[in-house]
């Protein structure tokens, strides 16, 4: 158990020597010009927390903040200077993951990103198919086709996350992305969909049928019904387990 409790040292260092790694999340326009605004308004009274390595300077977090104060043309910053990390791109990459574990402005497509940038292939992939299918589906229901997680998505914020079948996720993604090109969100949202892949990620038995069920009462309950499927997770899966199973019992 660690004894001593470690603490930055706070230096102010020249903007233009702090650079970025790989794995920081996106950078938004948005979030920037929001950034740059609350600058202006308030000044800035914070630190930015860079870690040093082979005696460089790297951001571990608020580079929506840094590219703020360069647009403000400010040449030096207050930072925080983090220097226990191991002299390792990886372990520095995996710091500013646990860094920014509790950080809300971290979303799952930001460790997605952070996870894919540093090499893992999965996450790689997992990065294509949202680039691909993104449009109709939500960045939570694509993870949940390939890691049937409903919510968290633990393995994949902590970088453990393998494709244990990738064929059929391919397929459950294929299939959740053409229904709703043909129904739409409004008859099917990103809940309901997220609900349908776990349940069907999960099935212990002939999930490729319970898939085709899936779709088969699905699109004849909004034909029928005029209305969405039903939302809510204790709705969804009422109706799920009472006419989704029993049809996918039919099927031979």
């Amino acid at each position: 158990m660690r004894t001593e409790i470690r603490t930055a040292e706070v230096k102010t260092l020249p903007i233009n020597k702090i650079q970025f790694i790989k794995g920081n999340r996106d950078l938004y326009e948005n979030h920037v010009q929001r950034m740059y605004d609350l600058i202006e308004e308030n000044g800035f009274v914070d630190t930015i927390k860079v870690i040093k390595l082979r005696n460089k300077y790297y951001a571990a977090e608020g580079q929506h903040r840094i590219e703020a104060l360069k647009m403000h043309n400010i040449k030096k910053i207050p930072c925080s200077i983090i220097d226990w990390v191991s002299n390792s791109f990886d372990e520095v990459h995996r710091y500013i993951i646990d860094l920014n574990a509790h950080n809300k402005g971290w979303n799952l497509y930001d460790y997605i990103k952070s996870w894919a940038d540093d090499d893992k292939k999965d996450y790689v992939y997992l990065k294509e198919q949202i680039a691909k299918y993104g449009k109709n589906l939500s960045v939570g229901s694509i993870s949940t086709c390939y890691d049937g997680k409903i919510r968290l998505h633990n393995s994949i914020r902590s970088g453990k996350f393998e494709i244990t079948d990738k064929a059929f996720s391919d397929k459950l993604v294929k299939e959740l992305n053409s229904f709703i090109g043909t129904f739409g969100k409004r008859k099917a949202n990103s809940k309901v969909m997220t609900s349908a892949a776990h349940h069907i990620f999960n099935f212990k038995g002939n999930r490729a049928k319970l898939l085709k069920a899936f779709l088969i009462v699905a699109s004849s309950y909004i034909t029928a019904n005029k209305e969405p499927l039903p939302d809510g997770e204790i709705a969804f899966q009422y109706w799920f387990e009472n006419a989704v199973v029993p049809f996918h019992n039919q099927i031979k």
